[in-house]
């Protein structure tokens, strides 16, 4: 149970939430209606597992991802398969594992082969910095009429470019960001998700079990989605209070237990 000090995270509850991606660590919760809504992702960090992409291109056929993630280009997947073998004489690896990386490698060619879908490999921060691209440079790449989905796993950058996001906010349907280093960045992190508040709805929330608790209880790496006050509303008196959701949520490692937390009103 956490203190209600932290209640600023209460999500509001809304019926139409579903998993986009896998039930792994590439999967994340998002609202149907506004999913539906949106024609453009914009997705800040890739790695090697990109289900959400995936799903979201298979939805329509005029929808569009732009990806940047300037850690990932053909031989990162050449060297984790070099990784995988050289592993197996030791005992570290497994011909499964061998064979799942060999298929992560095929599905990031079929990314770069999708005329709609574009991977830029560069580095996502704040626009003052003139050695990274800003959040209003990858939504400038999109057209003026363009309804955007933003994602971003990006190791904790996301302090950085979200200072810019009341300047494109109304283009921006739905977001879901992974926040790290909660335990580091607390006042930072709070500072954002009461601006973020102002504009958008906190609809769900999912701590993720690649690393685990706060002092407090609360996740050091902590899944949130946001939809638009100014598309959608929400019913301000219901809220969620228990994570993670039963059949929606899933283990980012999913063979150990999920992050377990829950609110008091």
């Amino acid at each position: 149970m956490l203190d209600k000090s932290l209640n600023y995270l209460i999500p509001n509850q809304v019926d139409d939430l579903k998993r986009l991606g896998n039930n792994k660590d590439a999967g994340y919760i998002v609202s149907n209606l506004a999913l539906n809504n949106c024609n453009f992702l914009i997705s800040f960090g890739m790695a090697e597992n990109f289900s959400l992409e995936e799903d979201f291109i298979k939805l329509n056929k005029n929808n569009k991802i732009h990806i940047y993630d300037h850690t990932i280009n053909f031989f990162y997947f050449i060297k984790r398969i070099y990784k995988s073998i050289k592993r197996l004489f030791y005992f570290k690896s497994s011909f499964k594992n061998i064979f799942s990386k060999i298929e992560d490698l095929r599905n990031y060619n079929k990314i770069q082969n999708n005329n709609r879908i574009k991977h830029f490999k560069e580095k996502i921060g704040h626009s003052r910095d003139s050695k990274v691209t800003s959040l209003l440079d990858t939504i400038r790449r999109t057209n003026e009429k363009d309804n955007i989905f933003l994602k971003s796993d990006i190791e904790g950058d996301e302090f950085k470019f979200l200072k810019d996001i009341d300047e494109q906010m109304d283009k921006i349907h739905l977001m879901v960001i992974e926040f790290h280093f909660l335990d580091k960045y607390r006042d930072e992190f709070k500072d954002i998700i009461i601006q973020l508040k102002k504009n958008f709805y906190l609809i769900h929330l999912h701590g993720n079990n690649y690393s685990n608790y706060c002092e407090d209880g609360l996740p050091k790496v902590l899944e949130i989605t946001f939809i638009n006050k100014k598309h959608y509303n929400v019913n301000k008196d219901k809220f969620n209070l228990s994570f993670p959701i039963n059949n929606l949520d899933f283990p980012n490692i999913e063979h150990e237990k999920d992050l377990v937390f829950s609110f008091k009103i």
